[in-house]
């Protein structure tokens, strides 16, 4: 039996979707996944969903039932093309990447980020257990200088001495006036990287 597409578009109109889920958007699907293929069927509910909204949003603009019908399946069609086109840059630009000397750029920079955070370490290892303690609730757990101070009794200005020595190590180590912003963000990013990894 065939939609009732006047009931269903006067309903869409009035933020009733019940009609349009229940009757339509099974059959928008499938139309979505014919038209992107096996390879990005997974993504055809994404288009869907996508151009439901952009269509939900202007609903006050449309004439007739077949004009907010059309408007739909073009909105779907399109949300599937640049998904396509999307695709195509991805995979083009994942080639070329593996192709290009860029490979032999990102080995090289991950080679001297590693080494950095090995003398970093290295560095901080090389403290009394004072100094260690300091590095890892500043550095690694973030702490704030007032925080670390009330959990190690300690006063605030022991614990700025005791990062401005870590600094002074870690400057001497690596030969590089690196200061405690760029130090904060080398060891998020290496915790960023363990924890995803």
């Amino acid at each position: 039996m065939m939609p009732d597409y006047t009931y269903i578009f006067e309903s869409f109109c009035k933020g009733r979707l019940s009609p349009f889920y229940n009757e339509l958007y099974p059959a928008l699907l499938r139309y979505a996944v014919k038209i992107s293929g096996e390879n990005l069927s997974y993504l055809a509910e994404d288009c869907v969903q996508s151009a439901i909204l952009e269509t939900y949003l202007h609903r006050e603009s449309f004439e007739s039932t077949l004009h907010w019908r059309n408007c739909l399946l073009r909105n779907i069609r399109n949300r599937v093309i640049d998904l396509i086109r999307k695709a195509d840059c991805n995979k083009a630009y994942i080639n070329n990447l593996l192709l290009s000397d860029q490979v032999e750029d990102d080995i090289s920079l991950a080679i001297i980020y590693q080494d950095a955070l090995d003398v970093i370490y290295a560095a901080v290892e090389s403290l009394p257990e004072e100094y260690r303690k300091t590095f890892e609730l500043s550095f690694i757990q973030g702490l704030k200088n007032a925080e670390i101070a009330n959990l190690l009794c300690v006063a605030e200005i022991t614990i700025k001495k005791r990062k401005a020595r870590l600094l002074d190590k870690i400057r001497t180590m690596l030969g590089s006036d690196i200061d405690e912003h760029t130090l904060l963000i080398i060891i998020a990013s290496d915790i960023s990287r363990h924890a995803v990894g």
